[in-house]
Parts: structure tokens; sequence; C-alpha cells
């Protein structure tokens, strides 16, 4: 039997060694690599086949819901598992939107990690236990924010953000608004801020709630 190939991305060395480590003892299981972030993701899948990502959401440089839109529009068969300690109805939701195949919390025992893996290999959807509650509540919830209540942001910023919700890259954005990679970088710096967000899930997620996108 040819086993699930599977890649690794987490910023933490120290969750990667576990996983690899927890992961390895089963003989289904083959893991091909490890990535620090996105576009370390990227990178090696132009290099070699993957059958199952299993992916941080909070990373640098390029985070998890970002890399799940990019993978599955140039790898639509790799199978997205999100692990992370976030369990937030919104954020799984997006994330099942872009394509995501899995949704499982750090907590999780390896027996159900692994499971885990062998079912996205199948093609079957992944979610830890409670969070089917979490995202019934977030599609439930009406809209929070008053409109006085949203900072202003500029006409320029706001395509923007609908270029990121469309998957596209920083550089394929810079081509679309006739700008440079670096000006995209300050509207995207700026958003940050106005937006009160650390990196591209909580702005697609604000943007959405605030009905921008």
């Amino acid at each position: 039997m040819e086993k699930i190939k599977v890649l690794l991305a987490d910023d933490h060395q120290i969750m990667l060694d576990g996983l690899k480590a927890i992961l390895s003892k089963d003989k289904s299981i083959h893991v091909v690599g490890t990535a620090n972030h996105g576009l370390e993701v990227l990178e090696f899948l132009k290099k070699e086949p993957v059958d199952v990502l299993l992916l941080d959401l909070q990373m640098p440089v390029m985070d998890g819901l970002e890399t799940t839109m990019h993978v599955k529009k140039s790898y639509p068969d790799v199978q997205v598992i999100m692990l992370t300690t976030n369990d937030e109805g919104s954020i799984i939701t997006s994330l099942f939107k872009v394509g995501a195949t899995g949704y499982l919390l750090k907590n999780a025992s390896k027996e159900y990690l692994i499971q885990g893996i062998k079912d996205a290999f199948e093609g079957k959807k992944v979610l830890s236990p409670h969070l089917t509650e979490k995202m019934i509540e977030s599609l439930s919830e009406g809209p929070k924010i008053k409109p006085g209540d949203i900072p202003k942001i500029t006409k320029r910023e706001i395509e923007v953000v609908k270029l990121i919700a469309q998957e596209l890259t920083t550089q394929e954005i810079a081509d679309a608004l006739f700008v440079s990679t670096n000006t995209v970088a300050t509207h995207k710096r700026n958003l940050f801020v106005k937006m009160d967000v650390k990196n591209s899930v909580g702005m697609v997620k604000k943007a959405v709630d605030w009905g921008l996108i």
C-alpha cells in the first residue's frame, strides 16, 4: 500500500518535531517535509507531490488562510487540514469556504489526528467534535459592528482586501492594480493597523463582518 504523503507547516520547530515523531509511527503515513510558513509550503509543492497538508493557522510571512487559498488554487488535489488552537466559528467557516478539508485543534489526541489525515486523504471532511456547534453559532450571529465603528478605509485599500480574498498573491495584486509590491505591502500594513489585526486571517474575517467583501 502506498503511503500517504504528508507535509507539515508550523512556525514552531518543537511542534513540527513532535508531529513528525507521532506520524512516523504510523506505517501508512510518510512525512515528506516541513515548512515554517506558507511561502515555504508553496515552494515545496513545486518540487514534490503531497497528499495531505497539515497546516498551522497563525504563521509569519503567509498565514494558514492565505496559504490554503493558494494551495487549493494551484494544487486542488492536496487535502488541507488546519491544525490550530483557534476555535472561532467564523474562522472555521472561512477555511472550509476556501477549500480546506479539515479543521482540528492542537489538543486532539494522536489517534484522532492520524485518523483525520487518513479520512482527509479519502476526501472526507474532518472536524474536531465540538467545532460543529461553533460553526453553526457563527452563521446564526447577527452583525456586531455598527457603521460608525468602522475606521475609514480607502477605496484602494478595499481593492487590496478584495484581491487577497480572491486568492491573489502580492505580486498578482501589484500587477492588477499597476503598483509595486512594496506599495501593496504598505497597504496591507496600514490595513492591519486600521482593522486591528495581525494577519490575513483577521483581515478577511473583519472585511466580511464589516460588509467590505
